[in-house]
């Protein structure tokens, strides 16, 4: 037989043999796999991504829970399944900054995850009570470079957080001494914050908002590469001296198993930016507190990097560790 025909049946078969597998994985609901509980801010992200997702891949897109470890277990969920695009991980901050303060973490985003994309960003606000004296960042760390040491704290839902992170690159960068006070998880901090139980405290802008309209605390800065339009008179952390521009945002994205296959990480890409485009998506994001950024596979990894540079530099300079 002719080696040309030959070579042309032999492809022939090897594309209907990756057309049936398409196929037969066609009707596979594909997981979503959050690290954290129903019914918090990051399982409702994700309902609302999965079912816009799911419309334009034309297969159900189920978010599945998987919390402990904060969100590490569900990585390895993900990384433990086969790199065919089947199980999606939902991912942040978390992904990049928790195996820097916890060496028992064995993940490395940049070789073991492929970006999808990005979804969105939220910022953290910097705030004091009310009747706290302090009106700026800039004012509060005068006071406390002449206050002497661990002479105001600063609460945040925990040690490794990015509130925790924010803190101490105020501590860091103005070479100031702010007592970190940990709580287990937020829900308490912005009463304390308002019954003047704590000096300061990070919250993010959804949990702060309620309290700042209607004026029982003081935003002082926030953690975003812009001003927040709800805030336009609160300083980007960024703007005050000694900061140089540097941004900590809060933020959201999708990846899969490196070594996923590029056709499949172009289909999910382009789904998800067609999905949030839509302004049904963007609207439900927006009234639960979330800013729909949306970002290619490439653009998100390229946002990722310096941040994540960022994270070592205050988890070195602050000591930060979960040992």
């Amino acid at each position: 037989m002719d080696r040309r025909l030959v070579m042309h049946a032999a492809l022939a078969a090897a594309a209907a043999g990756v057309a049936g597998t398409v196929r037969a994985q066609s009707d596979k609901p594909i997981s979503l796999v959050v690290g954290y509980s129903a019914g918090g801010s990051a399982d409702f992200v994700a309902r609302v991504v999965a079912e816009a997702l799911g419309k334009r891949l034309g297969r159900q897109v189920i978010v599945e829970n998987v919390a402990g470890a904060s969100g590490m277990l569900a990585v390895q969920k993900v990384l433990n399944a086969p790199a065919d695009g089947g199980q999606i991980y939902f991912g942040g901050t978390d992904t990049v900054a928790v195996p820097l303060i916890n060496p028992k973490v064995k993940l490395d985003w940049e070789k073991d995850l492929q970006p999808v994309g990005r979804l969105s960003t939220f910022p953290m606000v910097f705030a004091v009570p009310a009747a706290s004296p302090h009106r700026s960042l800039a004012a509060l760390i005068a006071a406390l470079r002449q206050g002497g040491k661990d002479a105001f704290n600063y609460a945040t839902p925990g040690i490794g957080t990015m509130q925790h992170f924010y803190g101490a690159l105020i501590n860091t960068r103005a070479k100031v001494s702010m007592l970190h006070v940990p709580y287990r998880g937020g829900a308490q901090i912005a009463n304390d914050l308002v019954g003047g139980q704590i000096d300061s405290a990070v919250l993010v802008l959804s949990t702060a908002l309620p309290f700042l309209k209607d004026g029982r605390i003081r935003a002082l800065s926030v953690s975003d590469a812009a001003r927040v339009p709800l805030l336009p008179d609160v300083p980007r952390i960024g703007e005050e001296q000694g900061f140089g521009g540097v941004a900590l945002p809060l933020w959201q994205g999708l990846f899969v198993r490196t070594g996923t296959p590029p056709a499949v990480v172009a289909g999910l890409e382009k789904a998800l930016l067609e999905a949030l485009a839509r302004p049904e998506v963007t609207a439900k994001l927006a009234d639960a507190g979330f800013t729909t950024a949306p970002l290619g596979a490439a653009a998100l990894r390229a946002f990722v990097a310096p941040q994540a540079a960022l994270y070592r530099d205050i988890v070195t300079a602050a000591g930060i560790t979960m040992e």
